[in-house]
């Protein structure tokens, strides 16, 4: 409701469909929750007439893929490392996920782009790895649970936005990035 309280909890079947009955031109916030998914929601709001049928579709992304916890990149501040709050908010899934795996073992990589100097970006990117440790270990992962918080400065670069090289912000920002790889699951 408008107070955040929740107020029906469904299951959906094999195929993912779920059905409720609700109150006519109300406004719903529908939140869907899968273990090792990112959650999704959506607003709607029901008819003006009993008996019509609202569709919501609620695509779930899997948070695991290729032996690596995968989120919306996490963005820090220029020339920052502490954990801004739409970072926290991403940081969340990987919480999620290593509570749903309490064997789970993990190392933390941090990237950045090929502007600035080589040295500052390595040292940029250890702190902004150690952030985001700290920001797990907060939560109450256990510090065994994170094998390593490593900046590989701009060493690892995903394309060729390599120093001296004219690229669009975009491509610099691909290069911006953390990974979380599983190592033991």
């Amino acid at each position: 409701d408008a107070d955040g309280k929740i107020l029906k909890t469904v299951n959906a079947d094999e195929e993912g469909k779920y059905n409720f009955k609700a109150k006519c031109n109300t406004k719903y916030t529908i939140l869907a929750e899968m273990p090792d998914y990112k959650d999704n929601h959506k607003e709607v709001t029901t008819g003006t007439t009993n008996n019509n049928e609202t569709i919501v579709d609620l695509d779930l992304v899997p948070l695991i893929r290729d032996n690596e916890i995968v989120i919306n990149p996490i963005f820090f501040d220029f020339d920052k490392w502490d954990i801004r709050a739409d970072a926290a908010y991403e940081l969340e899934n990987i919480v999620s996920v290593m509570r749903e795996h309490p064997d789970m073992i993990i190392k933390i990589e941090s990237h950045t782009d090929s502007r600035g100097s080589d040295k500052y970006n390595m040292i940029l990117s250890d702190n902004r790895a150690k952030s985001t440790r700290d920001y797990l270990l907060s939560r109450d992962i256990a510090p065994e649970r994170i094998e390593s918080a490593i900046g590989y400065g701009e060493t690892q670069l995903v394309n060729g936005c390599s120093n001296g090289v004219k690229c669009t912000k975009e491509q610099h920002q691909a290069n911006r990035r953390s990974k979380f790889i599983i190592l033991n699951n």
